[in-house]
């Protein structure tokens, strides 16, 4: 992670997540990471949520380093009672809850559809669907009660993709959460929206895809090159995001910057058409 101080705040937008309590679920690497390093930058405390202790506990650390206040969360959004047990863990160190970003997900696999067994795609669905889905539930008793909170789901490009269907279907229904809970939420003061990237660079990945499934194949490489390739072809800009270009847009969605847009999908995308 780079140090906060070579974002400044003032070029960035200012300090516009003051006093904001900001949950980052996914947020020991990649674009989660940047996130949380935005978020900090611009005066949010950050709640960094990860499955995997060590990457989560050194986000936290550089960001207290920097003068940030920060805690981390440790455990598993697969299921309702980990997305629970953040958000009460929450609102116990901190009092209220302002931002949660659903950034939990990823491929793991990319291959054709049949190519897929039964346990691929449950494992696919249940990385990247249920997270999104149990973090919205488990958020809504405390953003509700305080009539305010934004919810920022990060989407992806797959839907118009190849050889992902089971992860295109999963964000496929983080887009449906997003068009649907906005409306249902509006009257609550509590704002629903989308960040969609395209592809971006995977150089500040710390855990692997799939740890437990060994080398790839021949054939799985060209699979998944062949699912690059075609991403490529579709962006106008022709090369990857930054992770910190997908910070820029979650924080302007987290911040009151974006207070009269609700149920937005934005793409942050090179140019390319996502969903």
């Amino acid at each position: 992670m780079a140090d906060l101080d070579a974002l400044d705040p003032q070029a960035a937008g200012g300090r516009r997540l003051q006093g904001k309590i900001c949950i980052v679920t996914g947020a020991g690497q990649g674009i989660g990471s940047a996130t949380a390093r935005r978020f900090a930058a611009e005066g949010g405390t950050v709640v960094v949520a990860d499955i995997v202790e060590a990457t989560a506990n050194k986000v936290v650390a550089e960001l207290r380093a920097h003068g940030a206040e920060a805690m981390a969360w440790i455990g598993d959004l697969r299921e309702l009672e980990g997305a629970e047990d953040l958000m009460a863990k929450a609102k116990e160190a901190y009092g209220r809850i302002d931002v949660l970003v659903n950034n939990v997900g990823g491929t793991i696999w990319a291959r054709p559809y049949w190519e897929y067994d039964k346990e691929q795609i449950i494992t696919e669905v249940n990385k990247t669907f249920w997270p999104t889905m149990w973090c919205c539930h488990a958020i809504l008793p405390y953003m509700i009660e305080q009539r305010s909170g934004s919810i920022v789901n990060i989407g992806s490009n797959s839907p118009r993709g190849i050889y992902r269907v089971p992860y295109a279907s999963s964000k496929g229904g983080v887009f449906a959460i997003t068009t649907s809970l906005a409306l249902e939420l509006a009257d609550y003061g509590v704002r629903v929206n989308c960040v969609a990237p395209h592809t971006t660079g995977a150089d500040d990945r710390v855990t692997p895809r799939n740890p437990n499934s060994g080398e790839p194949t021949e054939q799985e490489k060209q699979w998944f090159k062949d699912m690059a390739d075609r991403f490529m072809l579709d962006i106008p800009m022709k090369r990857r995001g930054k992770s910190e270009e997908l910070a820029a847009a979650i924080t302007f969605f987290a911040s009151e910057d974006s207070s009269f847009i609700t149920g937005h999908i934005m793409p942050v995308a090179g140019g390319a058409r996502v969903p």
